[in-house]
């Protein structure tokens, strides 16, 4: 009980709460022999006279600052009555007197009007010191609790999310490699069902009916649709899956855009889409992993070349900003309603014009660019209006081994 007395109870219910109370009792007892040993200093040192009775005020103070509201007016009253003790001691005899000297007048310490009226003040004083000393002590206290607890609140909270996130971590991997797993044992059975498919076409141009020929064709153009979406699954796991830290060295993103270039000639000749490359960047060099970034080129490339009307125009920049490398690919094309940008890079998601050009599709093209992108410390942007083309910009860390290596125009 004695504990719980001098103890703050704001400090109670805490961990620590033993340690609180070890050190409330301690500092109680250490104050009270204090208070003694200054009244013995007050008696023997002119008593009343004697100018350290401030230093009671300051007992009182530190007993508000360190203790309970109850445990201070405890201490306020002791250090009043061993004041009272010593001044109405000295003044009827059973103490005797010590005279200090200064401003009190010869045997004033015996003149109980006097004692009265500095025992008043002092008592008034140390009672109003112990009021508004622990008013401040409480309040703060109160505060410095709703903040630990809030604190403690915020933590478990963040702990919760973190549990929660690393639990969606743990399914988004699950479903990546279960996707990936599936991807990959279908890819072989559909390229053997397309190869097989092409050979019967070729060989039975001739014997096999216009009707059964169409039905092939059809079949190997389903398979190759099919494949395709195995493929972008297939790189879009591997992506998503983060194995890209594991597989980065220095990569030179000029050779790999010029490669892409190369690759996309043929598509856009049958398309009738005319494609330049231009380069800026006296350095283009950036840590990563060429394959996922030939990736991310080829999808951005052949999403320019599908949507853009023969006669249009895809145009292909590679440049830097400060420490970035920025890579730009505009078309001339259908565009993007502005209603539907903000989703363009959500899995199997495609645009209602897109649709309507091109029926077949994966929708998986600019979820791999973006992974890809983030993958890489990068980030990716659209800005697009409906029939008037779009411009994809994909900026990326330069690697700091860059050797200043400039990529040609074509």
């Amino acid at each position: 009980w004695l504990a719980r007395f001098l103890t703050p109870r704001t400090l109670l219910g805490f961990e620590g709460e033993s340690e609180a109370v070890r050190a409330a009792v301690f500092t109680s007892l250490q104050i009270t022999v204090d208070l003694v040993l200054l009244a013995l200093l007050l008696h023997f040192g002119g008593g009343l006279e004697n100018p350290f009775l401030i230093f009671f005020v300051f007992h009182v103070i530190i007993a508000s600052i360190l203790l309970s509201r109850r445990a201070t007016f405890f201490h306020a009253t002791l250090g009043f009555v061993l004041i009272a003790t010593v001044g109405l001691g000295e003044c009827f005899g059973v103490l005797p007197h010590y005279p200090l000297g200064g401003v009190w007048r010869e045997g004033a310490y015996a003149d109980p009007s006097l004692v009265a009226a500095e025992l008043t003040v002092l008592g008034v004083t140390l009672y109003l010191t112990a009021y508004m000393a622990s008013t401040i002590a409480v309040r703060l206290r109160i505060r410095v609790r709703e903040t630990v607890l809030l604190s403690r609140a915020v933590a478990a909270q963040a702990a919760e999310l973190d549990a929660a996130y690393r639990k969606l971590q743990a399914v988004e991997n699950a479903k990546s490699q279960y996707m990936r797993k599936v991807s990959h044992e279908l890819r072989g059975p559909l390229g053997t069902i397309q190869t097989a498919l092409k050979v019967v076409l070729q060989r039975s141009a001739a014997a096999v009916e216009p009707e059964s020929r169409d039905l092939l064709e059809r079949a190997e153009r389903r398979a190759g649709e099919l494949a395709e979406v195995t493929s972008d699954l297939l790189a879009l796991s591997r992506a998503r899956e983060g194995r890209l830290a594991l597989e980065r060295s220095e990569v030179d993103l000029a050779a790999i855009v010029r490669e892409q270039l190369d690759e996309a000639m043929a598509d856009a000749e049958r398309a009738g889409v005319t494609v330049t490359g231009e380069a800026a960047a006296a350095s283009a060099v950036v840590r990563g992993d060429p394959r996922d970034l030939g990736q991310l080129c080829r999808n951005l490339l052949s999403n320019a070349i599908r949507y853009t009307a023969p006669g249009g125009r895809v145009t292909v920049r590679l440049d830097s900003a400060g420490d970035r490398i920025r890579l730009r690919v505009e078309d001339t094309g259908i565009g993007i309603p502005e209603a539907e940008l903000p989703h363009v890079f959500e899995e199997f998601y495609r645009a209602a014009n897109a649709r309507v050009r091109v029926p077949a599709g994966t929708g998986l093209g600019l979820a791999i660019v973006r992974s890809v992108a983030e993958q890489h410390g990068g980030t990716v942007e659209v800005a697009s209006e409906a029939g008037r083309g779009t411009t994809f910009t994909v900026e990326l860390p330069a690697s700091q081994a860059a050797d200043g290596r400039e990529a040609p125009s074509r």
